[in-house]
């Protein structure tokens, strides 16, 4: 699964954008590909509280609220591939700089053809990227289905459940078949097992509830904790 958000409030050419992906998508990639696109900055600003998995922004600077929100989404989604919007009335020393890094640009008023070669080039790049490349960053999920890239970063825990294993992150959950054990070996060191079902990214805990059996994350979610890992997950947390 590759991810697409969008933020396009404010631009004549939508349809045209939103077609040119999903023509580009296709051509260069068999995996599926999930679209999410919001117009206003309130609904943009809500989604990302969940901190979705995402590959891909596509977002159109058309002022300051914009550039400000895109700077803080780059903050988390420093790895996504950036699609940036912009016409003349922004300066290019605005969004040119390290703390946003688009990796294309299409300049507006913009035509068919202009958005078919960026696009091209954009999506082309990704897919080849998303086939090929080895990135310790990320954890890379294959199934006979699809393929699926989650940042350790937005790991919050691994469960074994229902014979199969889910990564979950604040808001979403990634199931395939492995054993916790394996995952264990596989996840870097931050990733500390704390129940023979569960696997917490201890750079998302907020609070040890030792008397409970409970590790409470960032999220307010929480986590079992098992008499058998405390000792280790207390002495992590201590230093």
């Amino acid at each position: 699964m590759i991810t697409v958000l969008s933020y396009l409030e404010k631009m004549k050419n939508i349809s045209l954008l939103q077609e040119e992906f999903h023509s580009q998508a296709a051509f260069h990639s068999e995996e599926d590909w999930k679209y999410l696109l919001y117009t206003k900055m309130e609904e943009l600003r809500e989604a990302l509280k969940l901190e979705p998995v995402l590959d891909i922004l596509c977002w159109n600077v058309s002022g300051k609220p914009a550039l400000r929100e895109l700077e803080n989404a780059r903050k988390r989604y420093r790895e996504a591939f950036l699609l940036l919007i912009a016409d003349s009335g922004i300066s290019p020393m605005e969004y040119l700089r390290p703390s946003i890094m688009p990796t294309s640009l299409l300049l507006q008023p913009f035509g068919q053809a202009q958005c078919r070669q960026v696009l091209d080039e954009l999506v082309g790049s990704y897919c080849r990227q998303f086939r090929d490349k080895e990135d310790e960053d990320t954890f890379l999920i294959e199934t006979r289905e699809e393929r699926q890239r989650v940042p350790l970063s937005q790991i919050c825990f691994v469960e074994a459940r229902d014979k199969k294993i889910y990564i979950c992150t604040r808001s979403e959950s990634f199931g395939f078949y492995e054993t916790i054990d394996h995952m264990a070996e596989l996840l870097p060191a931050h990733f500390m097992r704390c129940h023979r079902s569960f696997i917490v990214n201890m750079k998302k805990v907020k609070k040890l509830h030792l008397s409970e059996g409970l590790i409470e994350m960032e999220d307010a979610e929480t986590v079992p904790l098992s008499r058998s890992y405390k000792k280790a997950v207390r002495e992590y947390v201590s230093g």
